[in-house]
């Protein structure tokens, strides 16, 4: 089974460690065509873009496995900031976490209503099971091992313990 992932190989390693899955490297904005043209039996996503990108026309099943957390980054150039005051960077970094906050519970917000449209309109959710995400978490070991040298000390084990 081809599914598509981004182009993050810890994705990509992820859906490899399922076994039978083969990604399918294309970005989101495009998985209605790609999954369209047969590229790709499946795609992830998150419940937020679905309809934004109209992936609800090929959507027959979803699979709510809550295994990945998008989150918003925000990037600022290291001369540019050490240029600021002490007082500025602290305003800045308040209202980037602010601001960061907001967003994601607007994510989630959208997200709920995205899932609850889905339902409504008879597409099949399928929340995964206390056993199906132990076998998850089982088989994607793997990749915790092989990208833990990649990552700063210790944030595989933050990771897990979330």
């Amino acid at each position: 089974m081809k599914i598509r992932t981004n182009r993050n190989p810890v994705a990509q390693e992820t859906f490899r460690a399922l076994g039978g899955v083969e990604p399918h490297v294309c970005e989101v904005e495009d998985l209605k065509a790609e999954m369209a043209a047969g590229n790709c039996e499946a795609g992830e996503s998150v419940f937020s873009r679905i309809y934004p990108l109209q992936q609800n026309e090929v959507t027959e099943s979803v699979i709510d496995s809550q295994h990945s957390l998008f989150l918003t980054t925000m990037i600022i150039g290291d001369a540019f900031w050490k240029q600021l005051s002490p007082e500025v960077q602290a305003v800045i970094k308040d209202a980037a976490i602010k601001a960061g906050r907001k967003e994601r519970q607007a994510t989630i917000d959208d997200g709920e209503a995205a899932k609850a449209r889905l339902i409504a309109e008879g597409v099949n959710i399928h929340e995964i099971t206390p056993e199906e995400k132990s076998e998850w978490k089982q088989k994607t070991q793997v990749v915790y091992e092989k990208f833990e040298p990649t990552f700063t000390p210790g944030l595989i084990e933050q990771i897990k313990n979330a």
